[in-house]
């Protein structure tokens, strides 16, 4: 009985650790690399949290819109699976928005960040030995010794003889020699699909995909005629990449409208002055913790005494200022900073880019092909209207109990339907000249908000010169949650001048009697009056306080009735 349990024993463990024969792997896919796309087009879209009358970032930071780019591509590809690398496509292209027409249905899709540059060199042999090249500042003549990399690119340190040094405090020109090229480098931003059965031949693909830190901006030039009754417009698309890929000859369009991407919600035109101050405070407060910088720096390479030629070590953030030069279509630089810092900006005035309607949306479309260069900025044409009829008025806001003082008058254009503009107007910043003793001369700085067909456009001129109407509120009399104001507008120049007043609720106040006749417009009473030279016109309001719903300790006012 024994022996045959042991038989069965012996039996069972040969089956147990009889070796399974492992299955064949699978053959991987050929690769066909597609060096650059035939085609390609560029829809451009702006950052949907940045307010429409905001400049574009400074050079160097990073772009909040973004990109659609259609790429056609003509490869030959043997049949069956296959791997396709679609090279030269956008560094900032997001990978799981990446759709392909043509061949077979894709089934797998990888996206390699890993790009020759000195940090890609320096990331692949970390921790293996290199030849360091130092030169002798005396004698000029050149060093090398083996070293070993022991950190990544921002700060350079390698294990050398005697210990560790950081390399770019030394002081000294040296250079990193590398004997290879690490595996999976590759000299540009790279799309891998692998494909399924197909069969083969001369296919053309057509690549389709996101990609963010781009942006557009409008940017206006005005000539303003001798009275102020019109102005001749002129109007750059201003289109920025901050990506390292060029696109040449590329079919280039910029899409008009808020458009929520990636979870932003579109703000409200109203909300972007609050945003802005509380931006301002924010950025204002030493002690909050997005405004501590810290800086990494190399020990005074003079002497001790001499300090580091870097910044401080604490300190508020500053926002880079960069303001696009504007005269008459001129070519320009920016800011104050070389070539290799801001990037390249190209002016392109030479066609116009026509305007396209696309639902609520706008598409002006570059009519030659063009080319938008790594990181760099360009300009097209899109707007040519001379001798727009307009005019010049001074504007005061009365909103509740507060009573809004503008610092100078506007230039103001009635964009309605089958007027001398009649065009869309998206928002942007604006340079306004004028002719002074022959010469055009800058009146004013400003910025608009996108402008729809049958709106008024105003054009803030703060700082006019020769220009004497101001307005003063003064309190007439008041009663029980109730006051009554009068507002004089008093005009010291040797001319009439047109004034308009407008009236509007607030949460907490309604304006209920005014004493001159008033038109409604945009939810605002609206009083337009002329004052004479030397001369004043006067109106009366009352104000009352917005009755209170329930108990004291609530935060719930009752809503004022706009009239």
């Amino acid at each position: 009985m024994r022996r045959g349990f042991a038989t069965w024993m012996m039996a069972v463990a040969a089956v147990v650790v009889a070796p399974v024969a492992a299955p064949a792997r699978a053959q991987e896919p050929p690769v066909v690399a597609s060096a650059r796309p035939d085609q390609v087009a560029i829809s451009l879209y702006r950052d949907p949290s940045r307010g429409t009358d905001w400049p574009l970032p400074g050079p160097g930071e990073e772009l909040g819109g973004f990109a659609l780019i259609r790429e056609t591509r003509t490869v030959e590809l043997p049949p069956g699976p296959v791997t396709v690398r679609f090279e030269g496509v956008s560094s900032s292209i997001l990978p799981e928005s990446a759709l392909l027409r043509g061949g077979g249905k894709p089934r797998e899709k990888n996206y390699d960040r890993r790009l020759l540059s000195q940090r890609g060199l320096v990331d692949g042999f970390t921790g293996q030995q290199v030849l360091l090249r130092t030169t002798d500042p005396a004698s000029g003549k050149p060093s090398y010794e083996r070293v070993r990399i022991r950190s990544g690119p921002e700060q350079l340190i390698v294990e050398r003889r005697g210990g560790f040094e950081a390399v770019q405090c030394s002081g000294l020109p040296n250079t990193l020699l590398y004997d290879a090229v690490p595996a999976g480098l590759t000299p540009v931003p790279t799309l891998s699909m692998t494909l399924g059965d197909q069969p083969g031949g001369r296919t053309k693909l057509e690549l389709t995909y996101l990609a963010s830190n781009f942006d557009w901006q409008s940017n206006y030039v005005g000539a303003i005629g001798d009275r102020a009754d019109a102005v001749d417009l002129f109007a750059w698309l201003t289109v920025a990449s901050g990506d390292s890929t060029s696109f040449t000859g590329a079919d280039m369009a910029v899409i008009a409208g808020r458009i929520a991407f990636f979870g932003h919600p579109p703000a409200g035109d109203d909300d972007w002055e609050e945003e802005e101050r509380r931006a301002e405070e924010a950025e204002n407060d030493p002690w909050n913790p997005d405004n501590i910088e810290v800086w990494f720096s190399c020990w005074p390479q003079s002497s001790t005494g001499g300090g580091s030629g870097d910044p401080r070590l604490y300190g508020p953030a500053g926002w880079p200022e960069y303001a696009l030069g504007m005269l008459g279509g001129a070519n320009f630089g920016g800011g104050g900073c070389d070539d290799d810092v801001c990037g390249e900006i190209i002016v392109t005035g030479s066609r116009i880019a026509p305007r396209e309607d696309i639902g609520d949306y706008k598409l002006y479309r570059v009519p030659q092909p063009t080319t938008l260069g790594a990181q760099s900025r360009k300009q097209v044409a899109f707007l040519e209207k001379p001798g727009v009829a307009a005019r010049l008025l001074h504007v005061f806001e009365v909103r509740g109990e507060d009573f809004d003082r503008p610092d100078g008058p506007v230039l103001r254009i009635d964009n309605k339907r089958g007027g001398p503009l009649a065009e869309p107007l998206p928002g942007g910043q604006v340079a306004l000249f004028q002719r002074r003793v022959g010469e055009p001369m800058l009146v004013a700085e400003t910025r608009v908000k996108d402008k729809a067909v049958g709106e008024l456009v105003d054009f803030q001129l703060e700082g006019a010169e020769d220009i004497d109407v101001d307005a003063d509120q003064e309190e007439l009399d008041s009663g029980e949650g109730w006051t009554r104001y009068r507002l004089t507008i008093e005009n010291e120049s040797e001319s009439a001048e047109p004034v308009e007043v407008s009236f509007a609720n607030d949460h907490y106040h309604a304006i209920d009697t005014i004493s001159r006749a008033t038109k409604l417009r945009d939810g605002k009473r609206i009083w337009s009056a002329t004052v004479p030279a030397k001369g004043t016109r006067a109106i009366d309001y009352r104000v009352r306080e917005v009755k209170r719903i329930g108990a004291d300790n609530q935060d719930d006012w009752e809503e004022p009735e706009e009239p």
